[in-house]
């Protein structure tokens, strides 16, 4: 699978991708990288939760943000190192389960001002999207952001579609 940094200062770098990732979509990609290059112009603190290949957290890295990516996958780890190296991203990468990861961020007062998710399809959607809004790791005015098959609805926020994906995007109310 060919995949590449569509944007910033790391354009047109590929990146290889774990067996176990399905990266973000290009047109999804590029629409929400749109959007977030208008709505925070200083940019600021990036989240991106299961990480896989780094595709949304390496275009955020590449387009400015402050970016943390947490995978628990081993190979999706080193893939992560490997792929920020090579298009010369500063990232942090924690090697851990979401889960963990949102309880010691909250409990240490981290914020961000995007938090955005992919978990893989198999997994309670659902929950694990109710873990991040509940999690306290958005600053007032950022955004937690979902991405999903568009047959889900969820009954809150601001929902996009691109073909088969959606993102439900969620505002923390300042």
């Amino acid at each position: 699978m060919s995949l590449r940094i569509l944007g910033g200062s790391a354009r047109g770098v590929a990146l290889k991708v774990p067996q176990s990732a399905r990266p973000s979509p290009v047109r999804l990609r590029k629409a929400l990288f749109d959007y977030l290059r208008l709505r925070y112009p200083g940019r600021g603190a990036f989240l991106d939760l299961y990480a896989g290949s780094g595709a949304i957290g390496l275009e955020a890295a590449s387009e400015g943000f402050d970016v943390t990516l947490v995978e628990i996958d081993r190979q999706a780890q080193q893939l992560l190192r490997e792929n920020a190296a090579r298009a010369k991203l500063k990232v942090q990468i924690e090697p851990m389960a979401v889960e963990r990861y949102l309880e010691r961020a909250a409990r240490r007062g981290q914020r961000f001002v995007v938090a955005f998710m992919a978990p893989p399809y198999p997994h309670d959607l659902l929950q694990d999207f109710e873990r991040l809004l509940n999690a306290d790791v958005v600053e007032p005015g950022g955004l937690r952001i979902l991405q999903h098959p568009t047959e889900m609805q969820l009954p809150i926020g601001e929902r996009r579609v691109y073909g088969t994906n959606c993102l439900t995007i969620v505002r923390q109310e300042p």
